[in-house]
């Protein structure tokens, strides 16, 4: 099942060179994220850990990660702190999470390039994702 207000409508044919990771640990969030984005026509990787993701090694980075708050191990903030430091540049970091208290720490981070709530529409996680797909 797709995430609710998600859209079939096909995204700029410049999405077929980049890719997004979808760093969760529940698999039904994972699956439902890249079926909707597979819909929108843009390639995903889901990781169920910041350790799966760190050993994942691709040819191109991702535009974008879609990162989970609360991961098992190490954190959403403290894999996006990891790679800042170590493995520069950061790619643009959408934070997603259940818990608004642990969202709102994250305001004025660095790491943020943006943050949404569990549940969320898809169409906000596309509003955030689809300029850097573009490169606008």
């Amino acid at each position: 099942m797709l995430p609710p207000g998600s859209t079939s409508a096909r995204s700029p044919a410049a999405t077929l060179d980049k890719w997004v990771a979808i760093i969760d640990d529940h698999a039904s969030m994972r699956s439902s994220l890249a079926r909707a984005f597979l819909i929108e026509g843009i390639h995903t990787t889901p990781f169920a850990s910041a350790a799966a993701y760190l050993a994942h090694s691709a040819a191109t980075a991702p535009c974008c990660l879609v990162l989970d708050v609360q991961l098992p191990g190490m954190s959403g903030p403290e894999l996006a702190g990891y790679l800042l430091r170590e493995r520069p540049p950061l790619p643009p970091t959408i934070f997603i999470s259940g818990h608004e208290v642990l969202l709102a720490a994250l305001a004025d981070s660095e790491l943020a390039y943006g943050r949404l709530r569990k549940p969320f529409n898809f169409d906000e996680l596309m509003r955030l994702v689809r300029p850097l797909l573009s490169g606008a």
